[in-house]
């Protein structure tokens, strides 16, 4: 009984019980009250005498009229509570059904809370709920469920991709080491490339320790832009400087035009930040011999475009609906040398968001790839090419 009385179906008819009784021995009560009164005055005379002279001369049996009264009376109190309890019972039914409308779906919802709880984030709740609200409350559940899922899914990548990546610069770390310590590398040439190898890890480990502090600050919102006002072409010919070596080391010419000349009102960090991993994804995708370009210049819409384009292998299609995803990588056998943890583009990105601006990828199978960079032409402060003009 105890758990009946709990539920919320059931507490919701015994609270429409309760009340529909109140209101009909409240109804009958008064009722009954107001034809009594109404009988007393009417015997009294109110009304003019129920038994005077001409009452009797018409109606002899005119004194019967006193219970005739009394027995109409109880009949019609029988009456109105076999009426009343009539109604109590249809209200109740109908109650009932719209109550049980109403706690199905809760119950569902309920459920679908103690299967998320436990982990299963493939519950699912039907959006077929009757009401528009309740359909509603389902689609956002169902979304919630699928984020829950996605995050999951992530959190499971991350662990796999970290025990992955880390395992192989510390195992050539590991054996340079036990070599040294054997006494087993001896001649210059071989001792020079160990030091290389272990600098090499070294990087490897710090890129993605960098990359995966970037992304924690990303999603705790610790990231607060500091602008200040410099020229854009300034700057990406210091991120040129700096990339042209490592490109040239891999037979890669790294070139650059920069026509936007125009200073802008943003974080200089940031910027650079997002077009170094931009250049440092081109680069690794682009074979010896090929180029990559980094450009600058004014949009159609006025704003400030930033593009690195690269003569790579290109990204599939299927590939390019992912590429902001993290961890994601295409040639899922790429080591940290060309691949790396798949973090590269979503920081771009979501630094690029950060200061309102957008970044675009396309990219064509065996031609290349191009990732665009557009801030608003509310970012610039000066239009130096338009005060020249």
């Amino acid at each position: 009984m105890r758990k009946w009385t709990s539920s919320f179906h059931s507490r919701l008819i015994l609270s429409y019980a309760a009340l529909l009784l109140l209101v009909m021995v409240l109804s009958i009560t008064i009722a009954d009250a107001f034809f009594m009164r109404m009988l007393r005055i009417f015997l009294a005379g109110g009304y003019g005498s129920p038994f005077g002279v001409n009452s009797m001369l018409i109606e002899p049996d005119g004194y019967l009229l006193t219970d005739a009264y009394l027995r109409f009376h109880d009949i019609m109190r029988i009456s109105i509570w076999i009426g009343g309890c009539a109604v109590m019972l249809i209200a109740l039914g109908v109650a009932s059904w719209f109550t049980r409308r109403f706690s199905r779906p809760i119950a569902g919802f309920a459920g679908f809370a103690d299967r998320i709880g436990h982990g299963d984030y493939d519950a699912h709740v039907s959006d077929n709920q009757g009401m528009r609200e309740f359909a509603e409350l389902s689609n956002s559940l169902n979304h919630m469920a699928q984020e829950l899922k996605c995050r999951d899914e992530v959190e499971r990548e991350l662990f796999s991709n970290l025990s992955h990546e880390l395992r192989t610069p510390v195992t050539v770390i590991k054996g340079y080491m036990e070599a040294f310590d054997a006494g087993l590398i001896t001649n210059p040439e071989e001792l020079h490339s160990a030091t290389e190898a272990i600098a090499q890890e070294t990087a490897n480990l710090e890129t993605m320790i960098n990359e995966l502090r970037q992304i924690a600050q990303i999603d705790n919102n610790a990231i607060h832009p500091e602008a200040s006002d410099f020229d854009v072409d300034e700057v990406l010919g210091y991120i040129w400087r700096r990339f042209a070596p490592v490109a040239a080391g891999r037979g890669v010419l790294l070139s650059h035009r920069f026509e936007a000349h125009v200073k802008v009102h943003l974080d200089r960090q940031l910027l650079d930040r997002a077009v170094a991993n931009l250049l440092t994804n081109a680069i690794t995708a682009t074979a010896a011999g090929n180029a990559v370009t980094l450009s600058s210049s004014i949009d159609a819409d006025h704003g400030v475009s930033i593009v690195v384009e690269d003569a790579g292998c290109g990204i599939s299609p299927e590939d390019l609906a992912h590429v902001f995803d993290r961890f994601f990588r295409g040639d899922r056998s790429r080591n940290r040398r060309s691949g790396g943890l798949g973090l590269g583009l979503p920081i771009a990105r979501d630094l690029v968001n950060i200061e309102g601006g957008r970044l675009d990828i396309s990219s064509t199978v065996g031609i290349g790839t191009r990732a665009a960079i557009s801030y608003p032409r509310s970012v610039i402060v000066r239009e130096e090419s338009l005060l020249a003009s």
